[in-house]
């Protein structure tokens, strides 16, 4: 079978590999589309991830659609050809945070896509039985490899218990910043505002629903601010990952409001002004990917309460894998960019 395969010393090749034989409690399901992620673009660029590390061929791919090809020995699961979303975190189902739901928080669990558990660029992998997600029998595939990210978009709106009416600022309209408004929306959110340094990815905010949109190219805090809300906003989600975005959504949450840290800082340590959360009694809430969230983000897809096709700007076959990862580093008019595996 054809793999894309990500080296330790850079590169991105096409190779032939065996199918892998999925064992107890494991499926081997074919990748249909899969969607290129901000994690993906760092191990493909710079080979690590915080403790992460590329230092073995590997397989990237943790957001796809699939169909069900083979069940291992004596696992009990879904039907041969049933069509699927995958979720990626592979826990150990034994420790106190997997005991206490926080799967998500599993100090030991492995993830599909990312060192070393190959992931979906290849044209079968075998995945957990548990991690199996059915789709609807007409959802396309194409929003089947955007359940993953919605999952985690989910689970950031959940953790900020955002209630019917309150105002949101978003900072970032990447595919996770644009999902995050997407769901606030479905959520009952009142005003929400959008903020971003690229003009194209503010009109698919508009289009899905933004209040307002803000190109904040040179723009201090206390501007922005005049263009959302001066007061402050209810709630602000920052989907940048950087420490600067992180204290401005500091700076554009009202007093006593929840600050919803989705970015990920590949820095494992970060300047923070804590001095500036205080004067806010800001609550700030990072978050750690998605947790019991794939049947909403797929019952939202598929019932088009969020128009998925808006965020996807590129395809590409298997074959252009490196393309398609140098379209997404690009940015431009590069939002998600996904990679056809099987047709």
């Amino acid at each position: 079978m054809r793999a894309a395969v990500l080296h330790p010393e850079g590169g991105l090749e096409i190779e032939e590999r065996p199918v892998p034989e999925p064992g107890p409690d494991e499926v081997l399901v074919a990748p249909k589309l899969v969607g290129i992620c901000g994690s993906d673009l760092h191990y493909y660029k710079e080979g690590r991830i915080g403790d992460w590390r590329v230092t073995e061929p590997h397989v990237l791919g943790h957001e796809f659609s699939a169909v069900v090809e083979q069940a291992g020995p004596h696992t009990d699961t879904l039907p041969v050809g049933t069509p699927v979303a995958v979720e990626p975190i592979v826990p150990c189902r034994e420790c106190d945070a997997c005991h206490g739901g926080l799967y998500n928080l599993c100090a030991s669990f492995g993830f599909t896509g990312s060192p070393h558990t190959d992931g979906a660029l290849q044209e079968s992998v075998v995945v957990p039985a548990q991690g199996l997600h059915p789709l609807p029998p007409d959802m396309p595939f194409e929003m089947g490899a955007l359940v993953e990210p919605t999952s985690i978009a989910v689970h950031a709106v959940r953790r900020s218990e955002l209630q019917i009416g309150e105002t949101v600022t978003i900072i970032g309209a990447g595919p996770i910043g644009l999902l995050i408004l997407a769901v606030c929306r479905a959520h009952g959110a009142g005003d929400v505002y959008v903020t971003d340094i690229d003009p194209g990815r503010l009109q698919i905010a508009e289009a899905l629903g933004a209040t307002a949109t803000v190109d904040v190219r040179g723009m201090a805090p206390d501007e922005i601010r005049r263009h959302t809300r001066q007061q402050g906003t209810d709630i602000t989600f920052e989907a940048v990952g950087s420490p600067t975005t992180l204290e401005t959504a500091i700076h554009l949450v009202r007093p006593s409001g929840r600050v919803i840290a989705v970015g990920v800082n590949i820095a494992e340590h970060i300047p923070f002004n804590l001095m500036l959360a205080q004067s806010r009694e800001a609550t700030v809430i990072p978050i750690y990917l998605g947790r019991d969230a794939f049947a909403e983000a797929i019952e939202l897809l598929a019932s088009a309460k969020i128009d998925g096709r808006r965020i996807v700007s590129h395809r590409f076959p298997l074959e252009k894998a490196a393309q398609a990862m140098d379209t997404a580093l690009g940015g431009g008019e590069a939002v998600k960019v996904l990679i056809e595996v099987n047709q």
